[in-house]
Parts: C-alpha cells; sequence; structure tokens
C-alpha cells in the first residue's frame, strides 16, 4: 500500500491516490510553502514524487490538484489543515509516533466499498519485517475512526510501544455496521476474510492465526467473540469489551469449545463494574472457562462509554500482546 512518508535517507517520498487528476503537485514546510511546489509524476495507483531530504522534526505538507490545495486524503494526522509527517531523529527512535491512514476497499461479501482506519508503528515504511495485526471493532452508530477520535487509539500505542509494553503491530480498524449483531452472515466474511485478506496483501503481516487478534467494544465485542468461534483458523487472540452478548455467543462457545482450545486461542472478556449487561459478560467468562478455552476476565469501575473503554485500551492491548508478540 503506498502512502507518504519520510524514507530512512531523510528523503520525502510522495503519494497522492487516484488517477483522475491531471496534475499534482506537493508543497510544504519542506520548501517554504512555495508553489507550485514538487510535480508528482502518474504511476499504477497514483502520483508519486520525492523531496528533501528533510531535516528532522516535523513536516506539513499539502498537495495542488489540478490546481486545488488539499490535505493528504490517506494521512490522517493534521495540524491547522495540513498533513503531518513526523521524521524520525535516530535518538529519538523509540519514542516516535506511529501513522494512521483512512483506506478504502472493496468487499466482496457485501457487494461494497467501505472503509477502514490502519495504524502503522514507527519505521513501517522503511523496514522490511512482516508484523502481528490487531483487529478492533467499533461499537453500534459509531464509524472506523472512532477508535482514534473517542479512543485515543494511537497515543495509547505510542506510549505502550515507548514503554516496552508491546512491540511493533499493525492495529486495522475496519467499518462495522452491526451487520453480524443483527445476524447478517456476510459479516463474517467481511472481516475474517475480506478484510483480512486485503491487509496480509496490501501490509507487511505475519498471516498466521497466533499473530492476529480481534477485539471490539459493544455491538463489537459480541462480533469479536462470535467470529473467533467461528475462525479459530484466523485469530488466536480475542477481546470483547462490554460485549452486547446474547444466547448466539454462548452457544458457539458450547458448539466450537474443542476447535477453540485445538487452535490454542486465548480469550478476553471486560466489562464496566456499572454496566446493566455485566452479569451475561461475566457468564460468557465462565462458559469459556468449562469449555477448557484459555480466558481472563477483567472488570472495573465504569459504565457503558468512552471514558471506560479508554481507561482498559492499554491493559486489553497488553493482553493480544503476550499472545501476538510472543
Amino acid at each position: 500500500m503506498h502512502y507518504s512518508h519520510v524514507r530512512e535517507d531523510g528523503v520525502l517520498a510522495l503519494f497522492y491516490p487516484g488517477q483522475g487528476a491531471q496534475s499534482v503537485y506537493a508543497t510544504g514546510s519542506f520548501c517554504g510553502w512555495q508553489t507550485p511546489g514538487v510535480p508528482l509524476r502518474r504511476g499504477d495507483q497514483g502520483f508519486f514524487g520525492e523531496a528533501g531530504p528533510v531535516a528532522p522534526g516535523d513536516v506539513e505538507y499539502k498537495f495542488i490538484v489540478d490546481g486545488q490545495w488539499v490535505a493528504d486524503p490517506v494521512n490522517l494526522s493534521q495540524r491547522g489543515g495540513n498533513s503531518l509527517l513526523f521524521r524520525v531523529e535516530e535518538s529519538a527512535r523509540d519514542r516516535a509516533r506511529g501513522s494512521v491512514h483512512h483506506l478504502r476497499f472493496h468487499s466482496p461479501a457485501l457487494q461494497e466499498v467501505r472503509g477502514y482506519v490502519i495504524y502503522l508503528p514507527p519505521g513501517y515504511a522503511v523496514g522490511a519485517r512482516r508484523l502481528p495485526t490487531l483487529y478492533l471493532l467499533h461499537g453500534a452508530l459509531d464509524w472506523e475512526r472512532a477508535w482514534l477520535e473517542r479512543g485515543e487509539l494511537a497515543a495509547t500505542l505510542d506510549g505502550l510501544r515507548a514503554s516496552g509494553a508491546i512491540g511493533d503491530v499493525i492495529v486495522v480498524m475496519p467499518r462495522d455496521n452491526g451487520e453480524l449483531f443483527r445476524g447478517d452472515d456476510r459479516m463474517a466474511d467481511y472481516v475474517a476474510r475480506d478484510v483480512v485478506g486485503h491487509v496480509d496483501f496490501e501490509f507487511r503481516t505475519l498471516a498466521e492465526p497466533r499473530r492476529r487478534g480481534l477485539d471490539g467494544l459493544s455491538t463489537g465485542g459480541f462480533t469479536s467473540v462470535v467470529l473467533g468461534a467461528q475462525r479459530p483458523d484466523v485469530f488466536g487472540s480475542i477481546g470483547s469489551m462490554s460485549g452486547c452478548h446474547d444466547h448466539r455467543s454462548f452457544e458457539l462457545v458450547r458448539a466450537r469449545g474443542a476447535a477453540m482450545r485445538a487452535a490454542g486461542q486465548r480469550y478476553r472478556v471486560f466489562c464496566g463494574s456499572d454496566e446493566p449487561i455485566v452479569a451475561t459478560c461475566r457468564a460468557l467468562a465462565e462458559e469459556l472457562d468449562r469449555a477448557g478455552v484459555s480466558t481472563e476476565y477483567a472488570e472495573r469501575s465504569g459504565t457503558h462509554d468512552w471514558p471506560l473503554w479508554r481507561s482498559a485500551l492499554a491493559d486489553e492491548v497488553r493482553f493480544h500482546w503476550s499472545t501476538l508478540g510472543a
């Protein structure tokens, strides 16, 4: 997958997606915001160009597409309307920030184009290693940017990595409209086949179950457990935060317990102690235990809302890393 980044030699590699434009230039702090800026050439999947090398520090830029100034559509880091790249100094490499991108792909299962957000750890663009992947599902009436805008995901991941609590991991946040919760079985193929297959093809992932995690909150927490039970050949580490579970979750655990055990799956069930669904979440953790599936249960004070999930996210990620990074 192409995106703008600073290479290890300090050169700014620029990418503008799509081929419908006639001319694309890039300008920014790297050239004193001169216009028209650096010309980008048309390539296989968009427009490409180079600038620099650039000095260490923050690099802000915009594209000029057919005379119109636009922010980079696959870079979510913004400052004053400008896209932001972070040039990592060698001495500060461990304190670097990951990059976040908002992308789209076509799902054969749903027969539609859907967006997803992906977090790539610092240095991904200039590295060669393949990395484990964690898939995070949002709740009902939210969208793929919810974990960033309301869950403070990027800052949490950067902090965990800087402290040494986790290593490099790719985190993918697909749009989940709650189809599986409402009984639309196409959702299973959408997540476990289409999203995972697309990410494994486009990015340097470790494409094996024990290197893939799946988690979600509310209806997404229901989906993560149901998909985990259905597809132990895809996901090895499963989490559920305040999951809206019903009889289907319990029935699948009973029916699929042997396959889940054989695959070596690990589960973490989390709920706020003030939530009305806390008894159901406790019962689901007990059901997983009875099925002989490795299970961790956790509670903390809070109700069914983002302050609770933000406060619990770091522990959730640490749990997944203990499997994915092993």
